[in-house]
C-alpha cells in the first residue's frame, strides 16, 4: 500500500468531489480514479460509493479507514519532522567535557544555553575533567565536546578552536602583603610559594610561573601539583600559596582568596572548544555549529 494512495483518499473523503480533489492533488481525475480503485483493490473492499445520480459516499469501511488512514498520514508526517530536525542537529545527544575554570566563564552555560533554546531539543551530558583528561576522552569517543585550556598541539583528529581570551591574575591571600597592593609587581612574588594545576605537560600554568619568575629576576618555588584550579584557590585562602588563574575565577567565591593582576607582566590564557574532525553525528555537529557561531561572536568582538 503507498502513502500516496491514503493521501489521496484522504482529499477525496473531504471533498466527496473527485474534480475538485483532483485539482487540490494536482492530478486529472482519471489518475485520482486510477489510485481509489487500487487502493481498493489492495484492501478488498469498496471504500467509496460512487452513484451515477448523487454525489460520491464514503461506504461504512470507507468511514472506519479514513480515521486510520488520517492517523496514519500524521505520524508520517511527525517522523519527517523529527528526522529533518535530527538531521538539522536539533535533535539528539551530545556528551560535553569542561576544565572547572571554564565553568566561571560563561562560555559553557551560554553553549548549554542554545542547546535548550526554543525550537530545538538536543539533551546534554556534563562532566568535568581536567584538559589532559579530555584530549583522551575526545579521541577515545568517549565525551563528543571539550571546553579546555589552548594547547599548542592537539592529538591526531582532533582539532580546536578559541572562544575566549582572558588575563591570568594573581589569586593571593587575603590579609597578606599581596592583597594589600592595587597591582603586584613579578619581583614582589620572590618569596611566593605557586600552587598550580600540572599535568607533565610541555604547556600549562607551570610555563607561566616560570615567567613570571623570568621576568622578576627570580627562581620560583612551586608546590607539588594539584587537580584543578578550584583545588589551587582552595590552598591560596588558607594561606598556602599565591596562584595564576584565569580572570574569570574572580567569579567564585572562596573565602580567604583576593585576585589582584599583575603589575609589569601582561598573561593570558584562552579556552578553546574541542571536537574531532569528520564528526557523523548530526547532534554533534549542532553543538559544534554553536561553538563555531560563539568563536565568530569572539574574533568579532576583539577586532
Amino acid at each position: 500500500m503507498e502513502l500516496r494512495w491514503l493521501a489521496s483518499f484522504v482529499v477525496v473523503a473531504e471533498e466527496l468531489h473527485f474534480a475538485r480533489a483532483a485539482d487540490r492533488l494536482h492530478l486529472a481525475p482519471s489518475a485520482l480514479s486510477a489510485q481509489i480503485r487500487a487502493l481498493e483493490g489492495h484492501l478488498g473492499v469498496r471504500l467509496i460509493d460512487r452513484g451515477r445520480r448523487s454525489r460520491p459516499a464514503l461506504t461504512q469501511a470507507g468511514r472506519l479507514f479514513l480515521a486510520e488512514a488520517e492517523r496514519t498520514l500524521a505520524q508520517v508526517s511527525r517522523a519527517e519532522a523529527v528526522g529533518r530536525r535530527a538531521g538539522r542537529g536539533e535533535l539528539g545527544h551530545a556528551e560535553i567535557a569542561y576544565v572547572a575554570s571554564a565553568a566561571s566563564s560563561g562560555v559553557v552555560t551560554g553553549i548549554l544555553a542554545s542547546c535548550s533554546a526554543p525550537g530545538s531539543q538536543l539533551t546534554v551530558g556534563v562532566r568535568e575533567l581536567e584538559t589532559p583528561a579530555q584530549l583522551e576522552a575526545l579521541v577515545a569517543g568517549d565525551v563528543d565536546i571539550g571546553f579546555l585550556r589552548w594547547r599548542p598541539a592537539y592529538p591526531p583528529g582532533v582539532t580546536a578552536i578559541p572562544l575566549l581570551t582572558e588575563e591570568v591574575v594573581l589569586a593571593v591571600p587575603e590579609g597578606g602583603a599581596a592583597a594589600a597592593r592595587e597591582t603586584v609587581p613579578a619581583a614582589g612574588l620572590r618569596e611566593a610559594r605557586f600552587v598550580a594545576p600540572y599535568f607533565d605537560e610541555e604547556y600549562g600554568c607551570r610555563h607561566q610561573i616560570l615567567q613570571v619568575g623570568e621576568h622578576g629576576g627570580f627562581t620560583p618555588e612551586i608546590a607539588p601539583p594539584v587537580r584543578d584550579f578550584i583545588a589551587a584557590l582552595t590552598l591560596v585562602g588558607g594561606g598556602h600559596g599565591v596562584a595564576l588563574v584565569p580572570a574569570s575565577l574572580g567569579r567564585v567565591r572562596i573565602p580567604g582568596v583576593a585576585f589582584r593582576s599583575l603589575a609589569d607582566l601582561e598573561l593570558t590564557t584562552r579556552l578553546v572548544g574541542a571536537y574531532r574532525r569528520g564528526e557523523t553525528s548530526p547532534a554533534v555537529r549542532g553543538v559544534i555549529r554553536r561553538l563555531r557561531d560563539q568563536a565568530a561572536d569572539h574574533t568579532a568582538s576583539v577586532s
